[in-house]
């Protein structure tokens, strides 16, 4: 029994893999799904569901060979935090929250397992750049907490971090499966993990700046008050706002749609596609 499964399962491949369908290189593409985001205002290993936002993406694809993909990709994502749903005391008792927009444009790679004309599975992998804006509804009012330096950024004295920035450098990484569903369309299902080069995806990072220093700031009395909502007063300077040693991320699952022209003057034997093959026979010439 075990030799004729591995005989079905090596007779299934031979006979996917022969004779692929004609069509073009590049393909576009477009899907949507559900977003999430790992740092300090999420310390759960499987993520709150209150906690899942969603995503959209769309780009160009590039077909280098059977097992190998590019893809020119957008991403728009949205992400939240909330201490209320943390498991650690500390976390529930700092009792913050964010959320965010993120936009990433990358450019990544799908190295395949096998090539089958049915399903594919495949490792994603691939460099980007994204851009991002924590905020936080506060007295009905959508306040942007990057320009308040609620760690001090906008002290001029001490030893304070600078400003952050409101982008970063990613690095994809993730699984997808391809299920083929016409010589045009195919489908999609990816999990993506977008690492990040920031620990301020959430605003969250170090330690809590002294209160009359941060009051007296240009937004110093906002800051104060977004900075720790501590039922027992403002902790004092220098004490642990968040983990400084692990940058954030936020991670993707959804499905995408692939669109491939289907080029009729084309014949694909095995991914190499060259000229068509007439089936006019030639005569012969005749003598008398």
């Amino acid at each position: 029994m075990k030799n004729l499964f591995l005989f079905s399962i090596l007779y299934l491949m031979l006979f996917c893999s022969y004779k692929l369908p004609a069509q073009s290189r590049t393909g576009i593409y477009i899907g949507g799904g559900t977003s999430w985001y790992y740092g300090d205002m999420n310390d759960r290993t499987l993520t709150h569901e209150s906690l899942f936002r969603y995503y959209f993406n769309g780009g160009v694809n590039y077909k280098i060979s059977n097992r190998v993909d590019v893809n020119a990709n957008f991403t728009y994502a949205k992400i939240v935090g909330a201490d209320s749903l943390a498991i650690q005391k500390f976390n529930l008792k700092r009792n913050l929250s964010f959320y965010s927009d993120v936009y990433e444009g990358s450019l990544l790679f799908n190295f395949r397992f096998w090539y089958l004309r049915t399903f594919n599975p495949y490792i994603i992998a691939g460099a980007g750049y994204m851009k991002f804006n924590p905020m936080v509804d506060f007295n009905n009012e959508a306040i942007e907490l990057q320009p308040l330096g609620t760690e001090g950024q906008f002290i001029s004295e001490g030893n304070y971090p600078n400003p952050y920035k409101l982008y970063s450098l990613t690095a994809p990484l993730g699984l997808g499966l391809e299920i083929i569903l016409t010589k045009a369309l195919s489908m999609r299902l990816e999990f993506m993990n977008h690492f990040t080069f920031t620990d301020y995806l959430d605003d969250v990072s170090g330690a809590y700046a002294d209160s009359t220093k941060l009051g007296a700031t240009p937004n110093g009395a906002l800051a104060v008050e977004l900075a720790s909502n501590k039922s027992n007063g403002y902790p004092a300077e220098g004490k642990g706002r968040g983990n400084p040693n692990n940058n954030d991320n936020f991670a993707t699952f959804g499905v995408t749609v692939v669109y491939r022209m289907v080029n009729n003057n084309t014949r694909s034997n095995h991914g190499v596609i060259g000229k068509k093959r007439s089936n006019k026979k030639h005569k012969c010439p005749a003598y008398n």
